[in-house]
Order: C-alpha cells, then structure tokens, then sequence
C-alpha cells in the first residue's frame, strides 16, 4: 500500500477517537498507579512511565493488526509512510525540526505553563506532573525511574508514538488536506492528559515533524526528532539522580 488513494480514510469521530484512546488509558492507568489511597502510590513519573508502556503497547498494536485484519492486509501495510529519503535530504528536515522543538519546549513551555497552571488545581497534587519533586523519593527509586525513563520517555515511548500518530493515522487523514499534518499535532497534544499545561507549546513543537512526515512520507523523521527531543531531559534527569 504506497499510494495515499490506496489508504482507506477516517471519519472525523474516527480520528479523534484513535488519537485519544491511547491517552485515555495512560491517564485512567496512571490514577491506579499514582493514587495514595486505593492505587499503588507511585511517585507520578513511575506511574506514568508504567502506564506509558502498557497502553502504547496493547493500544497501537491492537489498533493497527485489527485494521489489517479487516481489511485483508498485513500489519505493514497499514504504515504507508516508508519512503526513504537519503540521508542528507533527511538531516534537513530533522535538524530544523529538533532545533525548533527545543526552542518552544525550552522557552514557550514555561511561559505557558505560568499563564494557566493555576487552572488544573483540581487535579490531586499526586496527579500532577510539574509538582513530582525528587527529593521525596528513595534514591533506589528515583535510580529505577530515571533509568526507566530513558529508555520509555526517551526511546520506546516516542518511538511506538510515531509508528502510531504519524505512521498509522495521519496518512489516514488526507481528507482534511493540508490541515491534516496541524490536526494531528492538536490532537497529538490533547492525548497528553497528564500534562495539559503544555498543550499549545506540544502542538507548535510536533506540528513541524508532523508536516514533514506527511510531506515527504518518511516516519524516520518524527522518530529521529521526538525521540532526540525527549532523550534530552531524560539525559539531564539520569546525570542528576545518580550524581545525588
């Protein structure tokens, strides 16, 4: 399946339910493993990190190979955007992308986050991402987190993101033209429940790899530039805990 008349497109409904699922489950998950009271009382990240791997497991498998099934193909042909760019042409769609994804999580994020963090007081201090404080935390625990961090915020979560948002969904998307790749990105950030106070920042970070993955139909560039992008406050988070 390489051409985009070939792939069979989603309704509205359709695509705004695929993209939430996933978050829909890392949030309800996160809440069992975060919860002080009835759930586990996992520090937030954990719970998170936890959560992250189990739906963007089962979630995005079982989506695709269902999807396959139906419609009488094979999982890899549910994932059109193969093309392969070369090498040069492909640093200069990443490198842009990286650089622009730092400056707005690096810069906006923060501005954001002070205009309306105040907004999502409502949400249980145990829930809350930006108020996980490592000092609270046995050393062995943060080491445990920080290591899975790594390897599930910085690789494996990013990773299974894009063979599911851009790889699967947005070339199912086209119906909505040019807009599909800003679509994908809104709903990309919605999906972060656990976050909402970066959700302008998140969509004007992945809007730009979410284009150039539509535009030149190669996944490898949203893998290249998310997986980079996280793997970079994953660094910082490892150096920390284990210089404590």
């Amino acid at each position: 399946m390489s051409s985009n008349e070939s792939i069979k497109q989603m309704n509205l409904v359709q695509i705004i339910t695929y993209h939430l699922i996933p978050g829909v489950l890392i949030l309800l998950l996160a809440i069992l493993f975060a919860n002080p009271n009835w759930g586990f009382g996992l520090p937030i990240l954990l719970a998170i990190i936890i959560a992250a791997v189990i739906s963007l497991t089962l979630v995005p498998i079982s989506i695709i190979t269902l999807t396959a099934k139906r419609q009488g193909l094979k999982f890899k042909d549910m994932l059109p955007y193969t093309q392969k760019t070369s090498i040069g042409k492909l640093l200069l769609w990443v490198v842009p992308c990286f650089l622009f994804g730092v400056l707005v999580f690096g810069v906006f994020s923060g501005f954001e986050y002070s205009l309306w963090k105040d907004s999502f007081s409502f949400m249980p201090s145990w829930l809350r991402l930006d108020k996980y404080v490592m000092e609270d935390w046995s050393i062995s625990l943060l080491r445990l987190t920080a290591i899975a961090n790594f390897i599930i915020v910085g690789l494996y979560g990013p990773f299974m993101e894009e063979v599911y948002f851009r790889g699967f969904l947005l070339p199912r998307m086209n119906k909505l033209g040019k807009t599909a790749p800003l679509v994908n990105a809104a709903l990309f950030s919605i999906y972060h429940f656990f976050s909402p106070w970066e959700l302008i920042s998140r969509v004007f970070g992945c809007a730009p790899f979410a284009y150039a993955v539509w535009h030149k139909k190669d996944i490898r560039i949203s893998i290249a530039v998310h997986c980079s992008m996280n793997l970079i406050g994953c660094v910082i988070m490892l150096i920390t805990v284990f210089q404590m």
